[in-house]
């Protein structure tokens, strides 16, 4: 039997509708006493002459539709990536805010020497801070992080280290991602083979998982 999982449509939100307006344009809606919706809901606009127009905001709306499987092992698989990515996107989230930190910080700095001091610096705070949450990951958590510190900062983990720390630097960790069978200079392609990546993380963006 095929197992299937949710893949969510986001429908965008819908926009306020004027009460007045919907009822000379629909005289058959009936959206009931507007006093007992939400407050958050319900907006009052005064207009000339006394009167008022009451304007109902409506929520997003997520329709869900089922993704099947061809069996139980892809299913499987897929259930692991979900978890694997769940993982490893806060960590690029963290990337992400991390490089614009210092992008903004850098651009006050006089020179070089004080921007590489600067690097140095909050790599220091970065490894007391997460490190043991890093060495953590396993291989896959690792490989999919990489791909989405690509997604997120549009720069490979490679092409970052290569600018903060040198081409020594990336050289020699891009050696040893070889080892574990990674890659630093993978490329995030979110409609090729990394679509089923972006579908978890649409996912997780809109709170569904």
């Amino acid at each position: 039997m095929k197992t299937k999982n949710a893949l969510f449509f986001l429908l965008g939100l819908l926009p306020a509708v004027s009460f007045a307006q919907q009822i000379s344009e629909v005289p058959q809606l009936y959206v009931g006493d507007v006093a007992e919706y939400p407050k958050e809901m319900i907006t009052y606009t005064a207009n000339g002459g006394g009167d008022t127009t009451v304007s109902i905001n409506y929520y997003t709306t997520l329709i869900v539709a089922e993704l099947p499987f061809k069996n139980k092992k892809d299913k499987e698989k897929y259930d692991r990536l979900k978890a694997n990515v769940k993982k490893a996107y806060p960590y690029a989230l963290l990337a992400k805010a991390k490089l614009q930190e210092f992008d903004a910080q850098a651009q006050l700095l006089k020179n070089e020497a004080e921007k590489k001091r600067f690097a140095e610096k909050c790599e220091k705070e970065l490894i007391k801070q997460f490190e043991k949450d890093m060495r953590n990951l396993t291989r896959s958590q690792g490989r999919i992080l990489c791909k989405l510190i690509d997604r997120e900062t549009d720069h490979t983990t490679f092409d970052l280290i290569k600018q903060y720390r040198g081409s020594f630097s990336a050289t020699m960790w891009q050696g040893v991602a070889r080892i574990f069978g990674g890659n630093l200079k993978d490329d995030y392609d979110a409609k090729g083979d990394d679509k089923l990546i972006e579908h978890v993380v649409n996912l997780i963006d809109l709170g569904v998982i």
